[in-house]
Parts: structure tokens; sequence; C-alpha cells
């Protein structure tokens, strides 16, 4: 056996060993799946009070704010909520394995310890993702009605919701390897939602921002887990498609290459420090 074909078997069993990360993660979300509807049920109840919120605000106006209606308004917060809360909280948890410690096991493990993060959270973030959504859904559905979409739109969004999963993770991966040095990533992991909430869209669309604002925000990396992905589920356009599908690739691929830095510069610091 050559060579080359070794480095080819060694790469796909690298890979078959993440894939079986990510079965054995949902598996175990899977186990538990009363917490995770309970979660969505507190986040339909949000979405509940958002509805009537914005129902007021809407009767108060000719029916369109910013080119949004109240329709469009309640299932591009039902997209935003289950995008944003999928992850959970992924900072405070590596934080606390920097903290107590449990990191120093789990680097010397054979894997790369944020492809293993990855595999073990993609696979909870997608089934969170999808129990939110659909329990928004009906939320929405029953209240508002449904929402006019077009045939590609379905495929459009679930690969930039998948996207903005993604970089919504990485984001939060390259902000918990700050724990290195903060005692206390909670204040990381609380600062990144607020954060998002505002300029990333999560709450409310950027065009209700002043001009000014909405420019700056729309091209921060937060704006593509939230309000891009959400705006192309309720104004899918070929050309919003493009731009925000391309994005959300530029702004994963710039995070991996943080992340890589400041991972490898961290896992050096760590050995200096643990003798």
């Amino acid at each position: 056996m050559t060579q080359t074909k070794q480095e080819k078997l060694s790469k796909l069993f690298g890979l078959r060993k993440y894939l079986s990360i990510a079965k054995i993660s949902f598996k175990n979300i899977t186990a538990y799946k009363h917490d995770v509807f309970a979660n969505a049920l507190f986040i339909a109840l949000i979405i509940f009070i958002l509805i009537n919120l914005w129902k007021t605000v809407f009767s108060t106006s000719n029916g369109l704010i910013e080119g949004y209606t109240i329709t469009m308004m309640i299932w591009y917060l039902v997209l935003t909520e289950s995008i944003v809360t999928a992850p959970g909280k992924l900072i405070e948890s590596i934080g606390y394995e920097i903290q107590s410690g449990n990191v120093a096991q789990t680097l010397n493990k054979p894997y790369s310890y944020p492809l293993f993060l990855y595999a073990n959270n993609i696979s909870r973030s997608l089934f969170r993702f999808s129990v939110t959504f659909f329990v928004g859904s009906i939320v929405a559905f029953l209240i508002i009605g449904p929402m006019k979409i077009t045939f590609l739109t379905i495929p459009i969004v679930a690969i930039s919701a998948f996207l903005a999963i993604t970089l919504h993770f990485c984001i939060m991966l390259f902000l918990g390897i700050f724990s290195f040095w903060l005692e206390d990533s909670r204040s990381l992991g609380f600062l990144y939602g607020k954060i998002v909430y505002i300029f990333g869209g999560m709450l409310l669309p950027l065009e209700i921002f002043p001009s000014w604002l909405e420019t700056i925000a729309s091209k921060l990396p937060f704006s593509y887990v939230a309000y891009h992905p959400a705006k192309l589920f309720v104004q899918t356009d070929a050309n919003l498609a493009i731009n925000t599908l391309s994005m959300q690739l530029v702004w994963i691929f710039i995070m991996i290459i943080c992340i890589i830095i400041l991972y490898n510069f961290c896992k050096k610091r760590l050995t200096i420090n643990g003798g």
C-alpha cells in the first residue's frame, strides 16, 4: 500500500471518528428529549409574548414596518430564536472544562479538541433547532397563520440555517478558548448573547435601527447568525441568497483560521503551565 493510500485511509477513519462522536451525542440528547421539548416550550412562550407585543405595534402602523408585515416579523423571530438557542451555552461549558482542569485530559485524546467539540455539538444543535422551530411554527401558525414561501425557500433556508449554526458555534468556540486567561467565562457568554440579540438581529430586524447602525451591524459576523438567514426566510431572493450563503462561508473560514491560531497558542500555554 502506497503512502498516499495510507494517508487517504487515515483521513477517512478520522472523519468516521468524528461522525461516531456526533452519533453518540445525538443518542444522548434524544435520551433526554423531554428537556429539549421543555426548552422548546419555553421558547414558544417567548414567541407567544412577542406575537402579542408586535400585534400592538403593528396596530398603530399601516400594517407594514420597514418592509415587514406582522406575519413576516413573527416567522422571522421563529427562525432567529431557533438558530440562536440551538448550540446551548457552549462558551460557559468550555470555560468550566478549562477551569476544572478536565480539558487537560481531553487534550490527550487522539482527536482534535475543536473538531471533537463541533462533532459533539452540531448533532445536539440540529436536534434542538428542529424541535424549537417545530414548536415555534405551531404557535406562529395558530396565531398569525402561514407564511407564503416559494418552492426553493425550504432548501436554501435549511442550508443557510446550518451554516448559521456552524458560524454561531465557531464564534462561541473562539470566545470560549479565551477562558485560558479568564477565571470565569460566563461574562463572555453573557456579552456575546446580548450582542447577537441586538447586533445580530435576533430580536429585531436590522432595518429598524438607524441607517448607519444597520449598515455596520449587517456587515458583522453576528448578523449572519440570525438576521440574514431569517431575512432570507421571509424575503427569499436569488441575490440575497447568494450573498447570505457566500458571506456565511467567508465568515466561517475566517473564524476557523482564528480558532486554529488561538487554540494552538493556548494549547502550548497549557502545556507550559502544566509542566
